[in-house]
């Protein structure tokens, strides 16, 4: 009965087409053959799949890249080669992992390719230093703002004086200018005032002069006297009184007279006090410069003594200020004189500001010559407390490199 009955479940079986076999009087489906051909494994054949989708992800990427430049094509071969690492690494059973491999280990090659060709492709004025990276912290220093207050002062400065409105006095000419500004420079040290007093008692008197055309010469110590009383109760904390500065004139004005005058300054000027002088940009492009104690006070001396030759009032005060950082770096013996960095902050090529370089260091001989009777400035950087900057060897202008 047994045998009839397996005869009876072979012969249906065979009806349904062989898909079902007989296992232990029970008719169940036919398993399926495998999919890997004989003679490979499935370890093998995973990898033959793999070396098809590689083959096929880089010609894709070989007919994108035909227009890019021959560097590439090592790292066409460097992926390669860390397929090939990966394929004789130890082997894992999901392709999915393997894949995740590949991936990953493709992405530092990508990324080193964008960086290196940014690299290449970067402009020359961008190579430069953030000088501002390390203050990000310090209130005062501004560093979220500080760019456009420079960028603002720059704008500010173009509404320069004339420098030829001497021409059109008749009773002053530049050395009596030069002359009553070296006498500044006495009345402000001995008031131990700060730097921003002198340039802006200096601009004051420019200024003033180049619209007005009444005072004369016996006047000119007068109005350089109030300028800096103005300047002094506009920057100083505690400002010296109108009786101290009667005492420095030497009964050259009285303190009716200050006061008369500095009514007529603040009304010609519209009490438009403020504008940009050299000071004001040096400190910035001192810290461009990455300028010490005794460069960044070789460079103060230099502008001061820009004060007192009214030809360089044809440059702007950004580029008195760039011109006295590369002559000051020049004259300490810092190569180069010029940086990327330098060349950023205060917009100007170095052919530039070696053309204001030049005129300066014209002027700075002739201070330095014995006969010269401007004296107060060199007089007061050859002290200890300024480094004896004043006596820091010159340079010229064609050694510069």
């Amino acid at each position: 009965m047994k045998t009839t009955l397996n005869s009876l479940m072979i012969m249906q079986v065979n009806m349904n087409g062989g898909n079902h076999i007989v296992v232990d009087d029970h008719i169940i489906p036919k398993p399926k053959e495998s999919v890997v051909p004989s003679g490979k494994s499935l370890s093998t054949r995973t990898r033959d799949i793999l070396s098809n989708i590689t083959n096929h992800n880089n010609t894709k990427v070989s007919k994108k890249r035909t227009s890019t430049v021959i560097e590439n094509e090592g790292n066409h071969k460097n992926k390669t080669t860390k397929l090939k690492n990966i394929k004789n690494s130890k082997r894992k059973t999901d392709p999915m992992e393997i894949l995740q491999d590949i991936e990953e280990e493709e992405k530092p090659t990508t990324a080193t390719t964008k960086e290196a060709s940014l690299v290449v492709s970067l402009p020359v004025e961008l190579l430069y230093d953030d000088i501002d990276k390390n203050d990000s912290q310090d209130a005062q220093s501004v560093t979220e703002y500080v760019n456009d207050i420079y960028q603002y002062l720059m704008e500010k400065e173009k509404d320069a004086v004339d420098p030829h409105y001497l021409n059109k006095l008749l009773d002053i000419n530049s050395n009596m200018r030069a002359v009553l500004i070296d006498w500044l420079v006495e009345v402000h040290r001995m008031f131990k005032l700060i730097s921003e007093t002198l340039f802006m008692a200096v601009s004051l008197i420019d200024r003033f002069l180049s619209i007005s055309s009444t005072v004369s010469r016996d006047n000119l110590q007068l109005l350089g006297t109030t300028a800096m009383f103005i300047a002094s109760k506009y920057e100083e904390i505690y400002a010296p009184e109108c009786m101290d500065f009667v005492y420095v004139c030497d009964g050259g004005c009285t303190k009716q007279q200050i006061l008369k005058m500095e009514q007529t300054v603040l009304n010609t000027l519209h009490f438009n006090l403020t504008h940009p002088t050299p000071l004001h940009f040096l400190r910035r492009y001192s810290k461009a410069s990455d300028s010490d104690y005794l460069l960044h006070t070789l460079c103060k001396y230099l502008i001061e003594l820009s004060l007192l030759d009214i030809n360089l009032l044809k440059y702007a005060p950004s580029l008195i200020s760039a011109a006295s950082v590369y002559l000051g770096r020049a004259m300490v013996g810092k190569v180069p004189s010029w940086t990327p960095t330098l060349e950023y902050y205060t917009t100007y090529k170095e052919s530039k500001v070696r053309e204001c370089a030049c005129a300066f260091n014209g002027f700075l001989k002739k201070t330095q010559k014995s006969t010269s009777s401007l004296k107060a400035i060199k007089k007061k950087y050859s002290t200890e407390k300024f480094g004896k900057v004043s006596e820091i060897p010159l340079v010229e202008i064609m050694d510069i490199s």
